[in-house]
């Protein structure tokens, strides 16, 4: 089978690290996402996946997250069997296929157009989903989805990449357009932000990468738009599905606890609005 060539740079590109990240943990021994898709999409690209290899700790970050957003919009689905989701910043993921919810529901992922456009190239497709390229701030492709059902709205690693306000401006629209729904999604605090700025990490520095919105505290989107409510939170480097890491992993983490200035670098957050 030809290679499918992927040209992708800047922010894009980040959705190339993921897949990468997300194989490498289908390939491992003890899988803790094992998404049987990451791999499949990884052999049929052309790209120059090695130079992701100084990266390779961070598939644990990636599929714990993964598997937490997953099992959250699952449960989301479960109590609304209409409910509509928008993956925002989808990239290269799969995620419909994991989560696999049932006939009813609508999908949406919405992307780069050059992402989506790799995307479709790649997977099958699949009843009730639909791929938008569009960029999250352009103000129209939220007129594509349909404004009278609860939504579930996933952002896997994507508003670090925004400034505060387009934050705000995301928040604001998605409240605006549906009648009730969750948010779910991750970021780093500001102290994680701030310790990156003076030491910049090397990869994102190669992908012309800039790390800006980023986390006080955990009630930090609360502060943007007074509708939503955080229920629930999780620390990147503490919570229960640690368990599922390597032990050297989960030494890590704690070892990153113990040290106050390291604490709260991160966490994956459910709002309710």
């Amino acid at each position: 089978m030809d290679k499918i060539p992927a040209h992708l740079t800047g922010v894009p590109a980040t959705a190339l690290l993921e897949q990468y990240l997300r194989a490498l943990d289908s390939d491992a021994r003890h899988p803790i996402l094992a998404d049987p898709w990451a791999p499949k999409a990884v052999r049929r690209l052309d790209y120059d996946f090695a130079s992701f290899r100084s990266a390779a700790m961070g598939r644990f970050a990636v599929a714990l997250r993964s598997r937490v957003m997953d099992l959250w919009i699952t449960r989301y689905l479960a109590r609304h069997p209409d409910a509509t989701v928008v993956d925002l910043g989808s990239g290269l993921d799969n995620r419909s296929f994991r989560v696999d919810p049932p006939p009813g529901h609508l999908w949406f992922d919405l992307d780069f157009p050059d992402v989506i456009d790799l995307a479709r190239r790649l997977y099958p497709e699949r009843p009730g989903r639909t791929g938008i390229g569009a960029s999250v701030l352009d103000p129209d492709w939220l007129k594509q989805i349909p404004g009278d059902r609860p939504v579930v709205v996933v952002a896997d690693g994507l508003f670090g990449f925004l400034a505060e306000e387009e934050v705000r401006e995301v928040f604001r629209r998605i409240v605006d357009h549906f009648p009730t729904g969750e948010i779910v999604f991750n970021d780093i605090s500001t102290r994680a932000r701030d310790r990156h700025a003076k030491q910049p990490p090397a990869l994102f520095e190669r992908l012309g990468i800039e790390e800006k919105w980023a986390l006080q505290d955990a009630r930090a989107a609360e502060r943007l738009d007074e509708r939503l409510l955080l229920v629930e939170k999780l620390d990147q480097t503490d919570m229960p599905l640690l368990a599922l890491s390597p032990p050297h992993y989960r030494l890590l983490c704690s070892l990153i606890t113990m040290v106050p200035a390291w604490r709260e670098s991160g966490w994956i957050l459910r709002h309710r609005f």
